[in-house]
């Protein structure tokens, strides 16, 4: 059976997660790349395409399931169903796939207690989904109240986050997470040494809390350990740790509140990588800015940026993902990536690429 998916198909949603990349097509597959996470398995002879893991070809996941939305983290990913339900499926480190039984690496598997949901993040060891009430369900390690509940279980079963409004999505970095109500305001919680809550200071929070900012916004995204949010006129905001340029500036070192990005158009939407930051503006340009020693940049060397670059070989993009140090593009004619390949996350034989590489042609 051939492996690669066929030429000419709509995708309709990516995500890249630690070192795996996701495409969720029109019709409810999903193809990945790389990684835990991926679809990828030992087996050659699967009922289901399938690859083993570093290869480049593409895996078509194993599932009877019609999926509408997905979410990649380290090693984990998460699907919705057209029934609402969530699916789980990729590796399970430390509970974070929402039980204590194994997870299946390429099978998605349902979580009983959830359903109703229309939001989902992942990250290292923790995992979130928000139901169409608006309620926030989190699950994994609650080190320094990354789960933003009273909970002491480091592998936790999905709970409910209390004292928040409705929320609409979700960002998870390392240790943390970030919640955008329906209002516009976000909230925070978990890790803090550098700032990332944007609660001027660098305490660690165990439940939630709102930014210190009086913007509205619709987009947020969460880093290791820098956040990004839009703004609902465009602007971008950063705030953390920037000791490689990914706040957009080359001072200071980190920053407790959200500071302006300095861009040439309004903004649509954002992706935060390990050390790293994208933009996708209005006109369908792309910029990126941070950490850059695996070329996730796309600026054809590995040298750091403290302010935004635009990737000129990217035009009209409709959608970008960050995974820890690689990054896709989605526009009209394919589906590109670039950074770190070491697991075939981008699809290409090479173990680094430098600049936008096509691996799904949609022409």
């Amino acid at each position: 059976m051939e492996s690669r998916p066929p030429e000419r198909y709509r995708i309709t949603s990516i995500r890249c997660g630690r070192d795996h990349t996701l495409a969720l097509l029109h019709n409810g597959k999903v193809f990945g790349w790389g990684g835990d996470g991926s679809g990828s398995i030992a087996s050659p002879n699967a009922e289901y395409c399938s690859t083993a893991k570093g290869s480049p070809g593409a895996v078509a996941l194993s599932t009877q399931h019609r999926l509408l939305s997905i979410a990649a983290g380290y090693g984990i990913s998460l699907g919705i169903t057209d029934e609402n339900r969530l699916v789980v499926w990729g590796a399970n480190a430390a509970g974070i796939g929402g039980r204590r039984e194994s997870v299946s690496p390429a099978t998605p598997q349902l979580l009983a207690d959830l359903s109703d949901i229309c939001a989902i993040a992942a990250s290292e060891f923790s995992c979130g989904a928000v139901d169409i009430f608006g309620k926030l369900h989190t699950w994994g390690l609650n080190y320094e109240g990354a789960l933003g509940r009273a909970t002491s279980q480091l592998n936790a079963l999905p709970g409910v986050v209390v004292s928040l409004p409705p929320i609409q999505r979700i960002a998870i970095g390392k240790g943390y997470m970030l919640a955008l109500a329906r209002e516009g305001r976000l909230y925070g919680w978990g890790s803090n040494a550098a700032g990332q809550l944007g609660m001027a200071h660098l305490r660690a929070v165990a439940l939630p809390q709102l930014l210190r900012s009086n913007e509205d916004f619709h987009c947020v995204a969460a880093g290791v350990t820098h956040a990004l949010a839009v703004t609902r006129n465009g602007k971008v905001l950063a705030w953390g740790s920037n000791h490689h340029g990914q706040l957009g500036r080359t001072n200071p070192a980190y920053s407790s509140l959200p500071l302006p990005v300095e861009l040439p158009e309004r903004t649509r939407s954002v992706a935060a990588g390990m050390h790293f930051s994208l933009a996708l503006g209005e006109s369908g340009s792309v910029y990126a800015w941070g950490w850059n020693a695996k070329g996730q940049l796309a600026s054809g060397d590995t040298e750091d940026a403290y302010l935004p670059i635009h990737i000129p070989a990217l035009e009209h993009v409709q959608s970008i993902a960050a995974g820890e140090t690689h990054a896709a593009a989605l526009t009209a004619h394919g589906l590109f990536g670039w950074g770190n390949n070491a697991e075939g996350q981008i699809g290409g034989a090479n173990r680094q690429q430098l600049f936008p590489s096509c691996f799904i042609s949609l022409a």
